[in-house]
């Protein structure tokens, strides 16, 4: 089960990439909302979030008390 723990993503890493990407998303002025610019700086937002929703429900699933109850 250790590989689980080395094989996860930083999880600081995900949420630092996840606000810069939403704060990217929300400086661009509004006239641009729905242009090119603005959906690539959205699918990086969503790509973000995802990343993160998913690191966050990997920490619930696999939390301290039960990988140190599966290594012991």
């Amino acid at each position: 089960m250790r590989s689980l723990i080395l094989d996860m993503p930083n999880g600081r890493e995900l949420v630092e990439e996840l606000d810069l990407a939403t704060e990217l998303m929300m400086s661009i002025p509004i006239e641009l909302v729905g242009g090119d610019e603005w959906l690539e700086a959205f699918a990086r937002q969503q790509r973000a979030f995802k990343e993160w929703r998913s690191y966050l429900h990997c920490k619930a699933k696999h939390s301290v008390y039960d990988i140190a109850r599966k290594i012991a």
